[in-house]
């Protein structure tokens, strides 16, 4: 469940007309130079915090307005945002008013800015309703309401602009009030003398920072961070600050630290900030979006990499999102799809795309330099099946049984380029070696195969230079059992009824008996392969057998896993 599901911005800046729905909770934007990213993040920070950058500037239709709004109408600047409700993401008090309107599962809110009629003065209004084509204006009852909405959704906007440091300091701040909460209500403070009172509220802190300092030590060994407290009585009137040290060196503050650094803690403290607010039930907050500008400004290779899974990780949040722009892959591979955004005469468009496909555009408009396709994916294990219906198939068993591998699922043609499953993957691997073999040691390639196949030797010989890729084969023993072995490949794992009302008895299906299992003619199994994927696309269950595919799939994945030494996680 993500916060933002659906976002339109019009006539803002270079942005004529642009619209993203289906949103993910990790969100790369990536495109050339002045194609209009940071205005996508710009925009969305007008919307939620009424101010368009770090400096809280306000909007001005005389600089704002776009270039390319219509000439003859009236000068409007709008951003729509689509709010998915949910438990997790729910504003108090606002029962009656979303009954009254019918608002369910979304909300949408259409905020925007234009001149009041004879005056120059800017009017800032509010539409909302339950389809983003069909809102109604907000009266000033209403206007409280869809409001909450709004605020609901602490947004952080970080330019490439920003000093990390001074971001830091903002957002640690806040939390003095919950570092004094927890040490009134200690037993310390209520019995002790002062100086264990100092000491209790050390080790609160310490407490508090545990994971940052954790992620930190993980990203830039040697490097570490501590919050720097009161030391005595006079200084009991405080503010949180942080103090970075580095291996056997003195204390000091952040900002002394290279600017990658200073980077990386800035993402570790935003996370900090959201969960201890998120504990301390600071308002009617329900969730965090962040935008961040070009996060990939002077970190090393090395670092962008852990930045990136960190970040996608920290996305996972239930109650949080990640809005990003970027040039770099290691931003972009680790999501499940990528925005690119273009320049054309109408302004700024965008185009989501597959991350495979995303990378290989970006490759081709020189927005990143070359990835070879299997280190598109090296953050986790890839398990290449058959074709794409094998993934389509798996993919559905995973979502019915609510299972979350930590393993990515493609098939060839989704990972590799088209052209690559089936038989040419085989031949694809033998010829890529040297790419397989600078995999991750930790990330290994495993192949699925039918359960028919018996070529697992060859895919284990051409899988050989990475250690611990390894070729698997479906088990026949777990397929559906009144299905016979005339049914080849991934669809023996299929239910009984979606197979028959689909392959008609009498043009290939039949039975020799009551007791035999069902067969099938080859031509007509072919053909009804694209029909069958068809009713899976469109809900059809896959069924018990599939489902029991897929675990053992993932259990085999983490078998695999557990076989790399732990140091290569580290």
């Amino acid at each position: 469940m993500t916060i933002i599901g659906f976002v339109r911005i019009e006539n803002f800046r270079s942005i004529r007309l642009l619209e993203l729905n289906g949103i993910d909770t990790y969100v790369p934007v990536m495109g050339l130079n002045s194609t209009g990213k940071s205005n996508i993040l710009r925009a969305l920070n007008l919307f939620f915090n009424g101010v368009i950058d770090e400096e809280h500037k306000q909007v001005s239709l005389d600089h704002d307005l776009s270039s390319f709004a219509p000439a003859g109408k009236k000068k409007r600047i709008a951003v729509t945002v689509g709010l998915r409700l949910s438990e997790d993401f729910d504003v108090p008090r606002q029962g009656d008013f979303k009954a009254a309107h019918g608002i369910g599962d979304v909300i949408y809110i259409r905020r925007s800015w234009s001149l009041s009629p004879g005056s120059q003065a800017l009017v800032d209004e509010f539409e909302f309703g339950t389809d983003p084509t069909s809102l109604q204006f907000a009266n000033d009852a209403e206007r409280a309401n869809v409001l909450a909405f709004v605020r609901a959704v602490r947004f952080t906007y970080v330019s490439n602009h920003s000093r990390p440091s001074e971001v830091i300091r903002a957002e640690l701040e806040p939390l003095r009030a919950t570092l004094v909460q927890r040490l009134r209500a200690s037993q310390v403070y209520k019995e002790a003398p002062i100086e264990s009172v100092i000491e209790e509220l050390d080790r609160l802190g310490q407490r508090m920072f545990g994971d940052v300092v954790t992620s930190l030590s993980a990203g830039i060994p040697g490097l570490t961070v501590a919050p720097e407290l009161p030391k005595d009585f006079a200084d009991l009137v405080f503010s949180v600050g942080l103090q970075a040290f580095t291996a056997g060196g003195k204390p000091r503050d952040p900002e002394y630290e290279g600017s990658g650094a200073q980077s990386f803690m800035l993402l570790h403290v935003l996370d900090l900030a959201d969960r201890t607010r998120r504990r301390g039930g600071f308002g009617w907050v329900q969730g965090a979006v962040w935008a961040l500008e070009e996060p990939e400004s002077f970190l090393h290779a090395g670092l962008r990499a852990k930045f990136a899974s960190d970040l996608v990780r920290l996305a996972a949040d239930r109650k949080r999102q990640v809005f990003l722009t970027t040039h770099q892959d290691e931003f972009a591979r680790v999501a499940e799809r990528v925005v690119l955004t273009t320049r054309s005469a109408e302004g700024t468009a965008v185009e989501v795309r597959e991350t495979r496909d995303a990378l290989v555009e970006s490759t081709r408009q020189l927005i990143s330099g070359y990835v070879h396709p299997l280190m598109v994916h090296v953050d986790s294990p890839l398990v290449l099946v058959e074709g794409t219906i094998d993934e389509l198939y798996l993919r559905r068993a995973f979502v019915e049984l609510g299972l979350r591998p930590s393993w990515k699922l493609l098939s060839p043609d989704s990972a590799l380029g088209d052209g690559t499953g089936g038989d040419a993957l085989l031949t694809y691997l033998k010829g890529n070696a040297s790419a397989l073999r600078a995999r991750p040691v930790a990330s290994p390639v495993i192949v699925l195969r039918d359960w028919e196949d018996s070529r697992l030797k060859q895919f284990e010989a051409a899988l050989a230079p990475h250690p611990f890729s390894t070729c698997l084969r479906a088990p026949a023993e777990l397929s559906n059992p009144e299905l016979g072995e005339s049914f080849l490949g991934i669809e023996r794992y299929l239910p009984t009824a979606l197979i028959r009302s689909v392959v008609v008895e009498g043009l290939g299906l039949e039975t020799l008996n009551d007791n035999s299992p069902l067969s099938v003619r080859r031509e007509a199994l072919e053909m009804a392969k694209p029909r069958l994927a068809q009713r899976v696309r469109q809900g059809e269950s896959v069924g018990g057998a599939m489902h029991r595919l897929a675990r053992w799939l993932d259990d085999q994945v983490v078998k695999v896993i557990s076989q790399v030494p732990p140091d290569e996680f580290l």
